[in-house]
């Protein structure tokens, strides 16, 4: 692969791995600083924002960045999985949010999938996350990182093999 576009694919994991690792201490802190640990019953459907909850998806956030970070450096596939696992659970989060707050009669603006526009930047950031991870993960499996070796190779009196060499052939090495 191109040396620009590989650079390319890589930048845009470590803008996703920086911008989650940001994002999810300042939005942990903010919920943290704005909202209490008790919340009332009836809000209940509003658990993704509010108490606990809200800080331990924060750490969890935090962990997948670190680890997608790792894994667009060492270009390990395995370690952009925890990103990928974590948006998915958050998304049906939203999307469970959503339905109770339509169940209480709760306003149609207020909500994620039934509000047009943020339904459209839910979907475009969806794909454009996606896709980036199906491109990292094509680029680390059929384009790698070359492995850094010694390439030493220890030689015995200039024959690489001293045991596998009879007589004729070490006479014209030396």
């Amino acid at each position: 692969m191109e040396r620009y576009l590989r650079f390319y694919i890589k930048f845009q994991g470590y803008m996703i791995g920086a911008l989650t690792l940001l994002l999810s201490v300042l939005l942990t802190f903010v919920i943290y600083d704005s909202t209490s640990f008790t919340y009332p019953l009836e809000e209940y459907y509003d658990y993704r924002f509010m108490g606990s909850s809200a800080l331990v998806l924060g750490a969890f956030w935090f962990c997948a960045g670190v680890s997608f970070i790792y894994g667009v450096y060492h270009e390990i596939k395995q370690c952009l999985l925890p990103f990928a696992i974590l948006y998915l659970m958050d998304l049906f989060l939203m999307a469970l949010r959503d339905l109770v707050m339509i169940w209480h009669d709760r306003r149609w603006y207020t909500t994620l999938f039934l509000n047009l526009p943020a339904a459209i930047v839910a979907l475009y950031i969806t794909t454009y996350l996606f896709m980036t991870l199906i491109a990292l993960s094509r680029l680390f499996t059929t384009d790698p990182k070359p492995q850094r070796g010694d390439n030493f190779m220890r030689f015995n009196n200039g024959i690489a093999n001293p045991a596998a060499v009879d007589d004729e052939a070490s006479l014209v090495v030396a």
